[in-house]
């Protein structure tokens, strides 16, 4: 029979039951009171490892040599858990020593992977030195059985291993990182949101989250649009009625796409003949946006610019079989049209007038010539008609504190000068033409009949001067006056118009 009181009072006099009484004691305050303060936790807990390495040194008992038995199970116990405590906080201080010091080339994605790792192996050590000197049990023998344990683990979670390692080469070897835009093979393209062990997570155009396991991306082929520069490259097709010479179309081409701004002018697009039959010729777009992400937009800006530069210059897409009988002979009539015809049935304010109405007011209209490089308007100028393009590119910049900014660029279809002809202030911005360009304008006088005739006409070009103002794309936006709320621009451009041409019967 085991005398507890005799125990007791041995225990009490015993500095290691008193030690890891305190020591409990201050853990659980540790934690309490350093709840918010990490370093200060840190700090307590090494002073605890510096504090309990002297007193188990003192009292006899080393951590690294087996346990010796005292005959008092009760004081066998408390070594045994102040030993195990010992080696977990060793444990922990040196895995806080490497999280500090271990940095792999300024990466810290690679540095906390290689962290995680050596932190593994160093608790796994602590793991079995308890065994070895806590508890005195052989370790080749653990060592034989956790090898067996090993390999059973490892062939029934072979594809979580897979990925696992394959998430360790992706993350050193970094083929991508997060934020880029990438395509692997098989059909996933987006941007990386995140990386881990097992898995890549990809936001796809769909705005759907795909999630890839790493072993299938290590064995598939990557394309990261975002490297080594963010720049994406991409060539689109076109097929133009072979009627009209290559070089004449080459150009209206290389127009189209001076005209669309999400392009970039270097690397320089290009535009190749591809072929040439009796009924098309063919030819390749290669183009530049800043990223993946303006593909989609960069490409149909493109081909709505391609379309009004062709049906400016009267040129026609390639027929094929699959058109119907009509076609051929309204592509005829659009090229039978004068170029003042074709440039002010672009024009989207004049959508709802029918084609005697728009081809009275082309035979209005007064065209001008300007040489690449020639301003159209400088600043100061007031414009007191309304100017449509027939045929080029624009472009519209304004002097800022930071420098020149090219706010944008028009060609065939758009027109200028609404806001001086309605306000009469001077213009701010400048226009400058980027190759010869024809411009036709349309003079107060010559836009009255049509405005007083079709008061949806003027309803329609107030909706679209508003809708232009809000993108900030009108000259001498100044002249509005600033006291007019977003959603009363149009009522302010209608009220405008009524008192320009006197249209008392618009309404």
């Amino acid at each position: 029979m085991i005398d507890l009181p005799a125990a007791g009072a041995a225990a009490a006099r015993d500095p290691l039951v008193v030690t890891l009484f305190i020591f409990s004691l201050g853990g659980l305050l540790t934690h309490v009171l350093f709840r918010r303060h990490p370093l200060g936790r840190a700090m307590v807990r090494v002073f605890f490892l510096v504090v309990l390495s002297i007193v188990l040194l003192r009292a006899g008992v080393v951590p690294y040599e087996p346990l010796t038995p005292t005959g008092a199970p009760f004081q066998d116990a408390v070594h045994a858990a102040l030993k195990i405590a010992w080696w977990l906080w060793a444990a922990w201080f040196v895995v806080g020593f490497l999280r500090v010091f271990v940095v792999t080339e300024h990466r810290p994605r690679e540095g906390k992977l290689v962290q995680d790792l050596l932190a593994g192996l160093v608790y796994l050590a602590a793991l079995f030195a308890i065994v070895a000197y806590v508890f005195d049990l052989p370790i080749k023998g653990l060592l034989a059985t956790s090898g067996a344990i090993a390999i059973i683990l490892g062939l029934a979670l072979q594809s979580t291993l897979s990925d696992v390692f394959s998430g360790i080469v992706l993350n050193f070897s970094r083929p991508y990182r997060p934020g880029d835009w990438i395509s692997i093979d098989g059909g996933t393209d987006g941007r990386v949101i995140e990386m881990n062990w097992r898995a890549t997570h990809v936001l796809t155009a769909k705005r759907d989250l795909a999630i890839v396991p790493n072993s299938t991306i290590a064995k598939a082929k990557i394309v990261n649009a975002s490297s080594p520069s963010g720049i994406h490259g991409m060539t689109v097709t076109v097929q133009l009625d072979a009627k009209t010479p290559p070089a004449t179309s080459a150009e209206i081409l290389q127009q189209a796409i001076l005209n669309t701004q999400l392009i970039l002018a270097a690397p320089a697009p290009l535009v190749v003949v591809k072929s040439i039959t009796a009924d098309a010729t063919e030819f390749d777009i290669s183009f530049f946006v800043e990223e993946l992400a303006q593909s989609t937009r960069a490409q149909n800006e493109l081909f709505d610019r391609i379309s009004r530069h062709l049906a400016a210059a009267g040129i026609g897409l390639a027929s094929t079989q699959s058109q119907p009988p009509w076609a051929p002979q309204a592509a005829l009539s659009q090229s039978a049209k004068t170029a003042a015809e074709r440039a002010v049935d672009l024009v989207a304010i004049f959508a709802g007038l029918t084609d005697g109405e728009r081809k009275t007011l082309a035979a209005k209209t007064k065209h001008r010539h300007f040489d690449a490089g020639e301003a159209l308007v400088e600043p100061g100028t007031v414009l007191h008609s309304l100017f449509v393009i027939g045929g080029g590119v624009v472009s519209m910049s304004q002097v800022m504190s930071e420098g020149e900014i090219e706010l944008l660029r028009i060609g065939p279809g758009d027109h200028f000068g609404e806001i001086g002809l309605l306000t009469g202030h001077a213009a701010e911005a400048t226009l400058r033409a980027l190759v010869p360009i024809t411009t036709y304008e349309l003079a107060k006088e010559d836009l009255a009949p049509v405005l007083e005739a079709r008061p949806e006409v003027s309803h329609e070009l107030c909706r679209a001067l508003a809708r232009r103002q809000a993108a900030g794309q009108l000259i001498a936006s100044t002249g509005i006056d600033k006291s007019v709320p977003p959603s009363r621009v149009a009522a302010w451009f209608s009220d405008r118009l009524h008192r320009l041409f006197d249209l008392a019967n618009a309404e």
